[in-house]
């Protein structure tokens, strides 16, 4: 593995390009790598069954990242990897790791297509940003969730009234509370070893850095991928300094369906790249998938679900990597469409060998999510865990004509945490526990057993 000091020697000497010239080549490459390796979306197969495909996809994303590399922001230069760098950066992952300390800990492992493991379940509203008067009992929502078994809650949206913008004083005293909050949380919930991914009220390096200590060795910290195979200062300071640290470091990859990338086509094909290029340049133990729908946003339109799908196969076909998929919905929860939108990517992401991370609802606009809807998700994934891909194709074709296109055009937000959950307990309100328990017998109905 290449050691942070070459990555940086990288970041200030690679390839000089302006930033237009290196998201014009991403266009073009995407584009021609699709047509080489015949890769295409039919919109049939929602959730693809063909090794082929997912072979090829790999192969296509193999190229694009030793042929793009990573663009630096501040540099205007691009962070190369040879194939060797590429291929020992593969050959060095291991299988599994141990997140959280003593009988809260869990051994996070590399999923397979059609895994009858159950999957590891990441709960929380997570990238949203979260109103610091209940930022803790909802945090503790979750936590109180037994088949969750690594906490993400979001960040905090203000600090004792003040606004936290990126690289001021808030961001370092949001995070600490942040962090407080969310250590209070599992404490209080009885499990103090439960492993987190924090550190959401930092968009910079400042407040990561800032607060690495309060984070175990065994927790982890997010870093984000910028779309289009980009990176920048920060992220590059928040991975060199907790990997140094000791701890884990989660990659996110966002790519936006309709930018530079294309269409889902070309949007697989980076993401694919992205997580061979994360796992060397920011040294990434764990990896979240996001495609983001230009229009929906939301992971649960065909295209995004079709893309998480086919690199999680791409992904357990071809390495040991550990991915997650991220649930993100149009709707909120409190209503009844949040169910049939998470179902319908859990399902797809739970077949293709990723572990499932969410409900973040309405997008991450507004902290309308809460503990009950991570556990209707789990209780899927679990289900899920025993299909076969082409039913899984089946059942999710069902969900979507219950809510796509209308559903995630015209989203109904929902209730905020507080209205969802009785404060004074952090229990569900009567009324959004019966509409949990509709959409369990409804998702029977549809023919997933849920046993848990």
């Amino acid at each position: 593995m290449l050691s942070p000091y070459e990555i940086l020697r990288r970041s200030e000497e690679g390839p000089y390009i302006e930033e237009k010239e290196f998201d014009k080549l991403v266009f073009r490459k995407a584009r021609e790598l699709a047509k080489e390796f015949d890769i295409r979306f039919s919109g049939e197969e929602v959730v693809p069954s063909d090794n082929t495909l997912a072979k090829s996809l790999f192969e296509a994303g193999y190229r694009m990242a030793l042929e793009t590399g990573f663009y630096v922001i501040e540099t205007k230069r691009v962070i190369k990897l040879t194939e060797e760098e590429l291929r020992i950066g593969m050959k060095t992952y291991y299988k599994e790791v141990v997140m959280g300390e003593g009988p809260d800990a869990r051994i996070v492992y590399s999923r397979k297509i059609e895994d009858p493991r159950r999957p590891i379940i990441m709960g929380g509203q997570s990238g949203a940003p979260i109103p610091e008067e209940f930022h803790y009992e909802m945090a503790l929502s979750y936590a109180l969730e037994r088949l969750v078994d690594i906490l993400a809650v979001g960040g905090l949206a203000k600090v004792r009234g003040v606004e936290v913008r990126t690289r001021s004083p808030a961001e370092v005293l949001a995070t600490f509370e942040e962090i407080r909050n969310i250590r209070r949380a599992i404490e209080v919930a009885g499990r103090p070893g439960m492993p987190i991914k924090a550190g959401e009220s930092s968009v910079s390096a400042i407040g990561a850095l800032a607060t690495m200590g309060l984070l175990r060795r065994t927790d982890a910290q997010l870093i984000a991928v910028l779309n289009d195979l980009k990176t920048d200062y920060d992220r590059l300071s928040k991975a060199f300094a907790f990997k140094l640290y000791g701890g884990y470091n989660i990659a996110l990859i966002d790519p936006v369906i309709g930018g530079f990338l294309g269409g889902p086509e070309g949007v697989a094909i980076g993401l694919v790249a992205s997580n061979l290029l994360s796992r060397v340049i920011y040294h990434a133990d764990l990896f979240i998938n996001h495609p983001i729908h230009l229009k929906y946003v939301s992971t649960s339109a065909p295209e995004t679900i079709w893309v998480l799908s086919v690199v999680g196969q791409a992904m357990a076909l071809n390495t040991d990597f550990i991915v997650f998929g991220d649930v993100w919905t149009s709707n909120g929860e409190g209503t009844s469409h949040v169910f049939h939108e998470a179902a319908s990517v859990t399902i797809g992401n739970t077949v293709s060998g990723l572990h499932v991370c969410g409900v973040v609802a309405t997008n991450g606009k507004y902290p309308n999510a809460s503990g009950l809807g991570a556990r209707y998700m789990a209780k899927v994934a679990i289900a899920a865990s025993r299909l076969k891909r082409h039913d899984a194709n089946d059942l999710v074709k069902d969900l979507l004509k219950i809510y796509y296109p209308d559903r995630l055009e015209k989203p109904d937000i929902g209730k905020s945490f507080p209205e969802l959950y009785d404060m004074r307990y952090i229990q569900p309100r009567p009324w959004w526990l019966k509409m949990y328990e509709h959409a369990i017998k409804e998702i029977e109905d549809l023919g997933l057993k849920i046993e848990y």
